[in-house]
């Protein structure tokens, strides 16, 4: 009996940030995704530009960009500047925004965000990448890589995206409330983050990645979707606005996975596993330990650490 194809995720410790490269064997050449990228600081173990230097890779067939923070977006910047990318999921359409003087720390902080997105959209045009806006600004929201399918699941609806109707207030507000908006933006980001799914085609859940999306998000999703993934990603580095023992009984995942540093990691561990032992969950945290470059599951096998040399 033919044995179903078994990605690879790869987890980089990139501290308190996401990066994860998912590779799905195929007979002539492997697919290669990559969502989201870390910020490039100095807490990261590895970059996603070196990691897939290491691995021998010649392009990233698709890159996902799941919300507009910095310890998601800025790794993929160095990615778009030297490696092929077949295809981008961006999370917004081109806004144009023209901003004036700031003086709130955290705007000027979101401005730079804002013009980084901007790099990252011309560096993806000028190496002839598809581009492709997550829903509800494109159509696209599968992507089949031979037996396995990669779904975006939310968000769905432009209501439901508080940061999105702030950016669309800020194209057309005078320069003096553009402290306050751009500040409010970054505070709703997270909620306007996408989920993603991977499955085989028989509908075996093997991940679920959940960005920095937060328990609103949940509401809506366990209302159209019934999920059931070996592999649940938590949102926002394990803030509890973003995970409880209800969701957890809902996914009843196999095992969980929280992308944070060493520092929150010791903070926090008696609650996180606590809180995935009411699941039945077990739980791993790609910076747990200091020496770790990233975390690596055959899926949806639980995952192995592999350290600095």
């Amino acid at each position: 009996m033919r044995m179903p194809v078994e990605p690879i995720l790869y987890a980089l410790n990139v501290g308190r940030g996401d990066s994860f490269f998912i590779e799905i064997p195929a007979l002539e050449e492997s697919y290669v995704i990559l969502i989201d990228g870390g910020d490039c600081q100095k807490e990261m173990r590895v970059t996603p530009y070196a990691f897939i230097r290491e691995r021998g890779w010649k392009r990233i067939d698709l890159m996902i960009l799941t919300h507009l923070h910095p310890d998601h977006l800025y790794g993929l910047l160095e990615v778009s500047e030297h490696i092929p990318v077949t295809e981008a999921l961006l999370p917004y359409p081109e806004m144009n925004l023209s901003i004036g003087e700031l003086t709130n720390t955290k705007a000027i902080q979101t401005a730079e965000l804002l013009r980084v997105y901007e790099e990252l959209q011309m560096n993806l045009t000028r190496q002839q990448t598809s581009i492709v806006r997550r829903p509800p600004f494109g159509e696209k929201s599968v992507w089949a890589f031979g037996e396995l399918i990669l779904r975006h699941i939310e968000p769905v609806d432009p209501r439901d995206m508080a940061a999105y109707l702030t950016l669309e207030e800020l194209r057309e507000a005078p320069e003096d409330q553009q402290d306050r908006l751009l500040e409010r933006f970054d505070g709703q980001s997270n909620a306007d983050s996408s989920v993603l799914l991977l499955e085989h085609q028989d509908g075996t859940q093997l991940l679920l990645l959940s960005g920095d999306a937060v328990l609103s998000n949940w509401e809506r999703i366990l209302e159209r979707e019934k999920l059931s993934p070996y592999v649940f990603k938590v949102g926002h580095h394990g803030v509890r606005d973003a995970w409880d023992e209800q969701l957890l009984a809902a996914l009843s995942p196999d095992w969980v996975l929280v992308t944070n540093h060493k520092e929150e990691y010791e903070m926090f561990q008696d609650e996180w596993e606590g809180l995935v032992r009411t699941s039945g969950s077990q739980l791993f945290v790609t910076g747990a330990k200091d020496n770790s470059r990233c975390l690596i599951s055959r899926l949806p096998r639980r995952p192995e650490r592999i350290e600095l040399e």
